[in-house]
């Protein structure tokens, strides 16, 4: 009978906490980016021109580091799947929420992703809950409860924007989940680029049916430039440095390690929009912050080497 591999605990490595910082800061930067964008370019035309430009860029650099882009036949089930949640549901539920809301705001609900990732892993993967991690999801869910319900700009906004970025969160959380269940064979490059065009692909027939009539005659610099942002850093780069954490690191760290992009979020949102961020929204970083230094100072565990 086969006795279950030794375990050993190690710190978090040092390349997983480069990529988490990259991320915070990049992808933090893309929510008012976003918002800039949409301000010209349909949500449909948006996400289907983006996903699709990134999935070839990705493919790109797959084959020039001689990475076949083939996918196992036994594979292609868990891929779709994955490529709906992460990017398809996540992409197209964000964009139309953080139409509706302060970005900064939006941000810091769509990073509640975390709680439905930590989740969905205990039940599919069989991932341990321990006391560090669920005071870490408890203290997401006071952000998330502040944000919806802490004053006078939540409650007398349009509640279909929360309600849309919560639950793009949701289809990203399982989704990641789902990435670590399903154990492809795949470089993180290749899978990444797979479910860029996935994701992308039912989009962007919707944006060719009717999200396209909505371009207007001309569009301008900036929210151009937001789009090219979309289809490079946060495409390609953002996207490949995120899977590459969750291949690294247990769920619930590689997911909450993330919760430090809507802090940046919310700062270039009043750089840029010139929003004023309020006690609330204090109040909700706080959480989110304790929350990130909760998991990034946990030891993890590994296998033991053989």
């Amino acid at each position: 009978m086969n006795q279950p591999s030794p375990q050993k605990s190690a710190e978090i490595p040092a390349f997983a906490v480069f990529l988490l910082a990259m991320l915070a800061l990049l992808w933090g930067l893309n929510w008012p980016v976003m918002k800039l964008s949409l301000a010209e370019y349909p949500p449909f035309v948006f996400r289907a021109v983006a996903g699709i430009s990134a999935g070839l860029g990705l493919f790109a650099m797959a084959k020039a580091n001689g990475r076949t882009l083939r996918v196992p036949r036994a594979e292609w089930k868990g891929l779709v799947i994955v490529s709906l949640l992460n990017m398809s549901v996540w992409n197209i539920a964000v964009l139309y929420g953080v139409d509706l809301m302060e970005s900064g705001r939006a941000a810091i609900l769509a990073y509640t992703m975390p709680l439905w990732a930590t989740l969905t892993g205990a039940w599919l993967v069989k991932e341990p809950l321990r006391a560090r991690s669920v005071l870490a999801l408890g203290l997401g869910l006071v952000g998330m409860g502040l944000l919806f319900f802490g004053d006078d700009r939540a409650v007398s906004g349009d509640p279909l924007g929360p309600v849309l970025v919560v639950l793009a969160a949701m289809s990203w959380g399982m989704g990641t989940a789902a990435v670590k269940y399903f154990r492809f064979s795949m470089s993180v490059t290749v899978l990444t680029g797979w479910q860029q065009m996935l994701g992308a692909l039912p989009v962007a027939v919707i944006a060719l049916a009717w999200d396209y009539q909505n371009m207007p005659d001309a569009v301008t610099l900036v929210p151009t430039l937001g789009l090219i942002y979309n289809m490079t850093i946060t495409g390609i780069f953002c996207y490949w440095a995120y899977f590459s954490v969750v291949n690294m690191l247990p769920v619930v760290v590689s997911t909450v390690g993330t919760l430090m992009v809507p802090v940046v979020g919310v700062i270039t949102d009043a750089m840029i929009f010139g929003t004023i961020p309020g006690p609330v929204d204090y109040a909700a970083l706080t959480a989110v912050v304790s929350a990130v230094f909760l998991v990034m100072t946990r030891r993890t565990r590994l296998p033991a080497e053989s």
